[in-house]
């Protein structure tokens, strides 16, 4: 297997796992989390624990999907739409995860206060947004188009040029 087909084969599959991840604590784990659970606190403490892992996970394949949309090399950067849905998304998730949450864990023992139910929507908020990007990246694909590649392709590599007079 070549090695530009194994490395689509890994940022797919790690798409996939960020994308599912997201979706399945945050659309189905969680609210039967709340359903089956008789403390709200409880439910609340394991649905933080949750949402924390994907937030590594998260952090985890941006790692490695970030720097590998860096090499598709579309220039202007700006016009790179799916490098910036990727940096978008990790800092949603960052912000959820650092700024939300730690109110949120100290608030969960009075699960039905104001406070704790802003930060809850403002979580919500934060990660419907998320799971949105994610789909988007799921259907568009992490790969530019033909027409994409075929422009990237055509242009001269200023960086091989400016190594090869040296």
């Amino acid at each position: 297997m070549e090695p530009v087909v194994l490395m689509q084969a890994v940022e797919r599959l790690l798409l996939t796992v960020w994308a599912g991840a997201l979706w399945i604590v945050g659309f189905l784990v969680t609210p039967l989390l709340y359903r089956y659970t008789d403390e709200t606190a409880v439910a609340a403490a394991l649905a933080g624990e949750l949402t924390q892992a994907v937030a590594w996970t998260s952090l985890l394949c941006a790692a490695v999907l970030i720097p590998a949309q860096l090499r598709y090399r579309i220039r202007p950067l700006a016009a790179h739409w799916r490098l910036w849905l990727l940096v978008i998304l990790v800092v949603l998730v960052a912000v959820g995860e650092w700024w939300v949450r730690p109110p949120m864990v100290e608030l969960t023992q009075q699960a039905v206060d104001v406070a704790y139910l802003s930060a809850l929507r403002a979580a919500e908020s934060l990660y419907l947004i998320a799971c949105a990007i994610a789909l988007v990246l799921v259907l568009g694909g992490l790969q530019p188009g033909r027409e994409t590649l075929a422009q990237f392709a055509s242009a001269p590599d200023t960086d091989s040029d400016s190594e090869r007079s040296r």
